[in-house]
């Protein structure tokens, strides 16, 4: 897999629930009084994908570091830390 961060497969994998959040309002279960739990249909839905995203979150999280994301992530801060340095060198003058 890529070490970039946004590759297909973990957009793929982020971008399910927030599908599922997308079209909640054309699910048929939403414009019944359809309950789950004693609880409305589209609440306990709702709860299931807003679990899912950050269930989709932490394995593309997982799946970036394991290909190598820390180093560049590393690497970035180096980078930002050696901006920052410069300009607040460039500030002081």
């Amino acid at each position: 897999m890529s070490t970039a961060l946004a590759s297909p497969k973990r957009l793929t994998i982020a971008l399910t629930p927030v599908v599922g959040i997308i079209i909640t309002p054309f699910l048929p279960f939403v414009s019944t009084p359809t309950f789950w739990f004693g609880i409305p249909a589209a609440a306990v839905w709702m709860t299931g994908m807003v679990i899912g995203a950050v269930a989709a979150l932490q394995i593309v999280e997982r799946s970036y570091l394991r290909d190598g994301g820390d180093v560049l992530d590393a690497a970035e801060a180096a980078v930002d830390a050696e901006r920052l340095a410069a300009l607040s060198e460039s500030e002081a003058r």
